[in-house]
């Protein structure tokens, strides 16, 4: 675990951040809580951050292709823990809210390319 956070740090602070929002503690979370609209806008920017800030300098496509599918998976076990703790339901829009942004993230690194 120590060898991967050293090698791969803004991995772990990307994943720390995205899981520290999704899991705040409950008094909190209702403080910070987004609905409709912005709450979808708010998934599919911070995973298109994420997906940018994870494959910036990579060129592999198969290392692309994996964060992508790694960052999906990612979101949804973010939404089956909160399922876990918090005893809602499985909230599927906002796993298909983060696929959206790891879609933008491809689009946009896609441009940055050229």
């Amino acid at each position: 675990m120590t060898l991967a956070l050293r090698n791969y740090p803004l991995t772990a602070a990307t994943g720390g951040t995205l899981a520290l929002f999704a899991l705040v503690p409950g008094p909190w979370k209702g403080q910070f809580a987004l609905h409709g609209y912005s709450h979808d806008v708010a998934h599919v920017l911070a995973f298109a951050a994420a997906f940018l800030l994870n494959t910036w300098r990579r060129r592999s496509g198969a290392l692309v292709a994996a964060t992508s599918v790694a960052l999906i998976l990612f979101g949804a076990l973010l939404e089956a823990l909160q399922v876990k703790i918090y005893h809602n339901a499985f909230e599927f829009h906002d796993v298909v809210a983060d696929a959206t942004g790891v879609v933008v993230g491809l689009l946009v690194r896609s441009l940055w390319a050229r």
